[in-house]
């Protein structure tokens, strides 16, 4: 037994060991991969403040940011810690960090953090000397968005407006009233004295006005047909967010346009 215990007292210690290592791996991880992105998103907030300010009326907290890689390198290790990483399992500590291929306020205003480093085992076993990982934050700088684009060919704003899948006009408030129809509930026996809203008479549905019977029908006050099923696909609105430029043939609304 006790030359049993003298064999196995190391191995199973030895794997106690780098069971412990790796949740440490994990840990160091995490806490850089929250670095980037604090770092990151202070970076992105302090591109639009840069933009929209002038250097002397800095928000409060963002008079010393420099946006800048050399910054976002020194603001990582500092989120991290200094001595945590010199005694963790990056292989070189805080010097380990490698930054290439970084970019602060590249084209589009893009804020791309790479971190390179080596982890290192706890122990080196044959030949095993630890593996590469890579951490990255790419984001975009806070400085706005131009909606400005063509219409026709022309230099003026496209807008954003609504459309249905059949409808025939282009809608600019998404709560207009023809998009979102007030459903009411009426007896087929007066449908024949209802009007709509444009006074003419209601028809009966092409996809269920001739199925089946009953005392009850849907009407809305813009629609010219009246239906018998509540989930007729004629009653239902299914609305689209399209530049005024993808509209295509449709004309304006004449109630919200």
């Amino acid at each position: 037994m006790t030359l049993e215990a003298a064999f196995a007292l190391p191995f199973f210690l030895f794997a106690v060991l780098n069971i412990l290592f790796a949740v440490n791996m994990i840990g160091t991880q995490s806490r850089i991969n929250a670095a980037l992105h604090q770092v990151g998103n202070r970076l992105a907030f302090a591109g639009y403040a840069y933009e929209n300010t002038v250097g002397d009326m800095l928000p409060d907290g963002l008079s010393g940011v420099m946006v800048t890689e050399g910054y976002a390198r020194g603001q990582i290790v500092e989120y991290v810690g200094r001595s945590y990483l010199d005694h963790s399992c990056v292989k070189g500590g805080a010097g380990g960090l490698s930054f290439v291929g970084s970019s602060v306020m590249g084209a589009e205003d893009i804020i791309d953090l790479k971190i390179s480093y080596r982890v290192r085992p706890f122990a080196g076993l044959m030949g095993f000397d630890g593996f590469s990982v890579s951490q990255r934050y790419y984001g975009r700088a806070w400085t706005g968005y131009d909606a400005a684009g063509t219409v026709n060919g022309s230099a003026e704003e496209d807008p954003m407006v609504y459309i249905t899948k059949t409808g025939t006009a282009y809608h600019m408030d998404r709560s207009c009233s023809y998009l979102n129809p007030k459903i009411e509930t009426v007896s087929a026996q007066s449908v024949p004295d209802r009007r709509n809203a444009s006074g003419a008479k209601y028809v009966p549905c092409g996809s269920c006005g001739a199925a089946g019977g009953g005392n009850q029908v849907y009407i809305t006050s813009y629609g010219s047909s009246y239906h018998k099923r509540l989930d007729c696909p004629g009653l239902k609105r299914t609305i689209y967010t399209v530049p005024l430029s993808e509209a295509g043939a449709r004309g304006r609304c004449s109630k919200c346009g």
